[in-house]
C-alpha cells in the first residue's frame, strides 16, 4: 500500500498543475515559432544552376587572374620575334683630347696635312655619329628555341585556365547542390514538425475524451518541441549553405537570394577504364605538365646553342669631324663572327643541368597520369555508392511512410501504441531527410567524378 503514495502523488501533482505546464509549453512553443519565422529567409529572387556557373566564371577571382597570366605569356610569345627583326642602332659621342692629337691617327683623325706636315694647331674636339643596321644570320637554335620555349609556355598557361574555370564549376556546383539539399531539408523538417503537431493534437483530443493518458500528451509534446527546435537548426544550417554559394558569385551578404532548379537522382553511366584514357588525353593538368616537358626541351636547346658561333651582318655609316654636324663619312658593311673559345664550365653544366630538369618533367607527367587514374576511380566508386544509397532510402522513405500510417490508424482507432506511433514518426522523419541527404550527395559525387574526368571542359 506504501508502494502506491509516490505514484498516486504523482498523478495528483500533474493533475493539480496541468494547466500551468500546459501554458508555459504553449508559451515557449509561440517563442519558438516566432523565432523560427523571423530566421527564415524571405528571398528576392531565385537563382538557377545555370545562371551560378554564367557568373561565376564572369565574377571569378582566380579566373581573372590565370587570364591575366595568359595574356602576360602572350606578350612575351610576342616578343620573341625581336631577334629575327633587323636592329637600327645610332651612337653619337663627344672626345675632348687631353693630350692632344699625337695620340691618334693623322689619318682616322682627320688632323689636316699641309705640305706632308700635320696641322698640330687643330682642335682637340672629337664629334662621332654612328648608325647600323644589323640582323643576326646564325646563333645555333637559340632564336628558335627561346620562341617555342615560350609559345609552350603560353599553351601551358592556356591550359592552366581551363583546368581553373573546372575547379570553379565544381565549386559552384557543390556548393548549389548542398545549399538546394539543405532547403529540401527544410522543408522536411518543416513537414516533420506538422505531423508531430498532428499526433499532438490526436493524443490531446483522446485525453479529452478519456481514452488517453496525461503522459501520452506530454510524450507527443515533447515530440513536437523537438521537431521544432530540429527546424530551426535546419533553417541555420540553410542559411551557411545559401552564404557559402552566395560568396562564391559575389554577391553582397544582405542581398536576399534563393536557390532553385530539381534535387533529383543523377542519370550517368560509364566506366572509369574509358574514363581514365579519355582524361589522360584531355585533362588540363596532364595537358599542361606536357607542354612544361617541350618548354624544357626547348631551354635545352638554348644553352646547347651556346656551343655554335654566332654571325651577323651589318651596314653601317660613321661620321667623324672636329665639328658638331661632321663631314666625314664611312659608309661599311660588315660580316661578324664571334665564338666563344672558352668561358669557363657554365655551358656544359648549364645544359646538363636542363637535361635534368627535363627527365624530372617527365617523371612528374607519369606521376600526375597515375594520380589521374586513382581519382577517377575513387570518384566513380564514391558516386555509385552514393546512387545506392539514395535508391535505398527513397525505398525506405516509402516503408516508413507506410509503417506511420498503419500506427497512426490505429492509435485513432485506440488499438494502437503512442510509443510505437511516435518511434514510426521518427523513422519516417529520419527517413526522409536521408533521402534527401543522399540525392544531393549523389549529385556532388556526380560533380566530382566530372571534375576529374574532365566532362564538363568541351
Amino acid at each position: 500500500m506504501n508502494d502506491l503514495l509516490p505514484k498516486k502523488a504523482n498523478e495528483d501533482f500533474l493533475r493539480n498543475n496541468s494547466r500551468g505546464l500546459f501554458l508555459f509549453v504553449e508559451a515557449v512553443s509561440a517563442c519558438m515559432v516566432f523565432a523560427v519565422h523571423l530566421c527564415i529567409p524571405m528571398p528576392a529572387f531565385s537563382i538557377t544552376l545555370d545562371e551560378a556557373i554564367k557568373r561565376a566564371l564572369e565574377v571569378s577571382y582566380t579566373v581573372k587572374e590565370q587570364k591575366e597570366i595568359v595574356k602576360r605569356t602572350e606578350f612575351s610569345y610576342i616578343s620573341t620575334i625581336d631577334p629575327y627583326l633587323p636592329r637600327a642602332d645610332i651612337k653619337s659621342s663627344y672626345v675632348w683630347s687631353l693630350n692632344g692629337q699625337s695620340s691618334r691617327s693623322q689619318l682616322s683623325s682627320g688632323i689636316p696635312i699641309v705640305g706632308g706636315v700635320a696641322d698640330t694647331s687643330a682642335s682637340r674636339n672629337l664629334f662621332t655619329y654612328t648608325g647600323s643596321i644589323t640582323l643576326r644570320l646564325f646563333d645555333g637554335g637559340e632564336r628558335y628555341s627561346k620562341r617555342k620555349g615560350a609559345y609552350s609556355l603560353l599553351e601551358k598557361e592556356q591550359e592552366r585556365l581551363k583546368g581553373v574555370r573546372v575547379d570553379v564549376l565544381y565549386f559552384v556546383k557543390t556548393t548549389f547542390y548542398i545549399a538546394l539539399g539543405n532547403k529540401a531539408i527544410v522543408e522536411t523538417r518543416k513537414d516533420a514538425y506538422r505531423t508531430a503537431e498532428k499526433v499532438y493534437a490526436l493524443t490531446k483530443g483522446r485525453y479529452d475524451e478519456g481514452v488517453a493518458k496525461r503522459s501520452e500528451v506530454l510524450q507527443t509534446e515533447v515530440r513536437m518541441t523537438t521537431t521544432k527546435i530540429e527546424y530551426y537548426e535546419a533553417i541555420k544550417e540553410y542559411e551557411k549553405a545559401l552564404e557559402e554559394f552566395k560568396s562564391l558569385l559575389l554577391y553582397n551578404p544582405l542581398d536576399a537570394q534563393d536557390v532553385e532548379g530539381p534535387l533529383s537522382e543523377p542519370r550517368y553511366s560509364g566506366d572509369f577504364r574509358n574514363l581514365t584514357e579519355r582524361a589522360i588525353k584531355v585533362r588540363p593538368d596532364v595537358a599542361a605538365q606536357m607542354k612544361e616537358v617541350e618548354r624544357l626541351n626547348m631551354a635545352y636547346k638554348e644553352r646547347r646553342s651556346l656551343w655554335f658561333p654566332r654571325i651577323d651582318a651589318q651596314l653601317q655609316q660613321t661620321r667623324s669631324d672636329q665639328t658638331f654636324f661632321p663631314d666625314g663619312r664611312q659608309d661599311a658593311f660588315l660580316i661578324n663572327f664571334s665564338y666563344p673559345l672558352f668561358d669557363g664550365v657554365g655551358r656544359y653544366y648549364n645544359m646538363e643541368g636542363a637535361a635534368r630538369d627535363i627527365a624530372a618533367a617527365r617523371y612528374r607527367l607519369e606521376e600526375i597520369k597515375r594520380n589521374v587514374g586513382l581519382e577517377i576511380v575513387r570518384a566513380f566508386k564514391e558516386y555509385e555508392l552514393s546512387l545506392q544509397n539514395a535508391r535505398l532510402y527513397k525505398e525506405l522513405v516509402r516503408e516508413s511512410t507506410s509503417n506511420f500510417e498503419q500506427a497512426f490508424g490505429e492509435y485513432k482507432e485506440g488499438k494502437g501504441d503512442i510509443l510505437a506511433l511516435l518511434q514510426s514518426e521518427k523513422d519516417l522523419s529520419k527517413a526522409k531527410e536521408n533521402y534527401i541527404g543522399s540525392v544531393y550527395k549523389a549529385n556532388t559525387s556526380l560533380t566530382s567524378l566530372e571534375r576529374v574526368a574532365y566532362l564538363d571542359g568541351e
